[in-house]
């Protein structure tokens, strides 16, 4: 019996038309699809993604990947969904793994495969981009990541504050990923660096209650959702409000 090939698919940031087409076919040729789920919520965003495209029915498989700073207990889990879907590929079957996003930015898949590989060092992998948060939410807003010979990075709000303050005065553009829940600390630095009016924030593009503002004032005291991210130009203003 041939083993299964095993394929990392980039569902998007959200709005399932976003999908590329070759996501769209892999999804539709394939029967056992991994959904990667944080803890006991009801529903997947990526799946409620993959499916609003492609409108079939799969084999699901549940995979329980928490987000937490324990590494033991991460890797532990990552080790158990890793097993599941090498049994799968034992048995034949081409298996799915849908992610948020792109599979090589900021993902789970990519810790996943560590795993995988080394169970299975000879694994068939492909790995299908998707539409990253970084490229959505700019166009969402209208307002370019670099021009010209602007210097841009990307970083996590999880970083400290030292290390954000570095970021912003070493380049021209910088994206701030999951800034909902450290806007306190991101505002902080950013009314230091005196780059308030230069910042402009997005939360849960493509969904029904998304929204993006250049207005920080307003996002003081406020306690936005993990899906965000906030985009500060040094030398230019954010896009438009909405």
């Amino acid at each position: 019996m041939s083993v299964g090939k095993f394929y990392g698919v980039g569902v998007g940031p959200g709005d399932p038309e976003l999908l590329t087409m070759k996501a769209r076919r892999v999804l539709g040729e394939i029967s056992i699809l991994c959904v990667p789920k944080s803890g006991n919520e009801k529903n997947s965003l990526a799946f409620s993604i993959a499916s609003g495209a492609v409108g079939k029915e799969w084999t699901v498989i549940e995979l329980l990947l928490p987000m937490t700073r324990d590494q033991q207990k991460l890797k532990e889990h990552q080790l158990e969904a890793a097993r599941k879907i090498d049994s799968e590929l034992q048995r034949g079957q081409d298996v799915a793994f849908i992610t948020l996003g792109d599979p090589t930015m900021y993902s789970t898949f990519t810790y996943l495969l560590k795993f995988l590989r080394e169970i299975n060092p000879k694994v068939n992998v492909e790995i299908i981009p998707g539409i990253s948060s970084i490229n959505a939410v700019s166009c969402w807003m209208q307002v370019p990541l670099a021009e010209s010979e602007e210097k841009f990075a990307v970083v996590p709000a999880l970083q400290p504050e030292e290390d954000l303050k570095r970021v912003l005065e070493e380049f021209d553009n910088v994206m701030i990923l999951k800034a909902g829940k450290q806007l306190e600390k991101v505002l902080k630095v950013l009314d230091e660096k005196g780059l308030a009016g230069n910042a402009a924030f997005a939360c849960k593009y493509g969904l029904e209650d998304g929204f993006f503002t250049t207005n920080m004032e307003s996002l003081r005291g406020t306690r936005q959702d993990y899906l965000s991210a906030m985009l500060v130009k040094r030398n230019d203003q954010g896009g438009e409000n909405k």
